[in-house]
């Protein structure tokens, strides 16, 4: 998987750590800028190039980045360069109305802070980002990506792709072998039906089965390791 940039004020540090933490588990490389003194050229062009490499820009939302005249200068620069824009929001904050309109991640709520859809939007947009070198193609290694071969090929004609790669981020996240419609439609923040969900199962044989869990709830299993 390629890069993806994360846009922070330097005060939310501890945040912008613990996310490269939890990414790196997901087998996704987070870009962020280590300097203590962000001045000149040099840090422009720097941050320039970290944008130009990455398929998704994160914004970490707080009283901290609001006031940053940086941390505007990188989420502006990317919106304006076509790079797709994730916002999490990490207090109570004034939001630029540019971002307004772009849905945010929720991580303000300590003890729930959602990773895993977090993890599954940044491969869906990874998915959507596809044709590029480096993308879910054969020259990239990775190792740690839960879909491969075929079904990675397939992804540019299969209006499902985006969400077989986000369940099966989620199940392996969490060490699942299934999981129930309801769950995955809360915890992945989609609006699939039972319906909707059955028709990628049946669409995915190699992939899903259906399966019903713990008082009757419709759910699938997944095949693959």
């Amino acid at each position: 998987m390629r890069n993806v940039f994360l846009s922070y004020a330097t005060k939310d540090h501890y945040f912008a750590d613990l996310a490269e933490i939890k990414l790196a588990e997901a087998g996704i490389v987070l870009w962020r800028d280590r300097s203590q003194l962000r001045a000149g050229a040099d840090w422009q062009s720097g941050i320039e190039r970290g944008i130009a490499d990455c398929f998704a820009v994160l914004i970490a939302l707080s009283a901290n980045s609001a006031e940053s005249s940086y941390v505007t200068y990188e989420w502006a620069y990317a919106l304006g360069n076509g790079k797709t824009v994730i916002p999490m929001k990490l207090s109570e904050c004034a939001v630029h109305p540019r971002l307004q309109t772009i849905q945010h991640l929720d991580f303000s709520v300590p003890g729930a802070l959602p990773w895993e859809s977090l993890v599954a939007r940044i491969r869906e947009v990874e998915i959507g980002d596809g044709g590029e070198e480096g993308n879910d193609g054969d020259d990239g290694d990775g190792g740690d990506e839960p879909v491969r071969g075929p079904e990675a090929a397939a992804a540019a004609v299969d209006p499902d792709a985006a969400h077989v790669k986000a369940i099966l981020a989620y199940l392996n996240q969490r060490g699942y072998q299934m999981a129930s419609f309801e769950r995955l439609r809360t915890r992945l923040e989609t609006k699939l039906s039972d319906e909707q969900f059955t028709r990628i199962i049946d669409n995915h044989r190699s992939v899903f089965r259906r399966a019903t869990l713990k008082g009757g709830r419709p759910g699938l299993a997944k095949l693959v390791p």
